[in-house]
């Protein structure tokens, strides 16, 4: 499969993502330039360890923490991309006026999670499969799945108790 065949394969899948992420089209679309230019740049060295769409991913997920970075955050990077994710996910709704602050109890409440838990649901919301996940965590595709469906329903329990999911 040649480059331009990966780009228009997988360049709806990779916008959907970034806006996703950001909520804004302009700066999706911005991403998604940057994200291909880097894939291109690096498509001599991708070795396969993934599928293209999770490597492209990967790669789209660093440009959107560049482009935080740039932008001073109040938390952190990963806390406001746990808690985008975690939006995407309908895990909780969109709330711009506490977000920082839904970030926060988002990471806090993850933090309380054993690794492996934390590590299987992360990779989940970043995309990757639980086949993937199963792999590189080193359980089976079933045993992911049951680890991210118990790290869901703890976080929105949890979510429900400080008034921030949704039923």
């Amino acid at each position: 499969m040649n480059f331009e065949d990966i780009y228009n394969r997988y360049k709806q899948d990779v916008f959907q993502y970034l806006y996703s992420l950001t909520g804004a089209r302009d700066e999706a679309e911005e991403l998604l330039a940057e994200t291909f230019f880097r894939a291109f740049v690096g498509f001599s060295t991708f070795r396969g360890e993934a599928s293209v769409k999770t490597w492209l991913f990967a790669i789209a997920r660093h440009m959107f923490y560049q482009h935080l970075s740039k932008e001073k955050k109040y938390v952190s990077v990963e806390e406001t991309v746990l808690y985008q994710m975690c939006v995407q996910a309908g895990m909780v709704q969109p709330d711009v006026e506490n977000e920082s602050e839904l970030a926060e109890l988002v990471s806090r409440l993850l933090a309380q999670k054993d690794e492996r838990s934390r590590t299987v649901f992360r990779m989940r919301l970043e995309g990757y499969s639980f086949k993937e996940i199963g792999e590189k965590v080193g359980i089976s595709e079933n045993s992911a799945r049951v680890v991210e469906h118990r790290v869901r329903m703890y976080l929105q329990k949890e979510l429900r108790k400080e008034g921030y999911g949704h039923e």
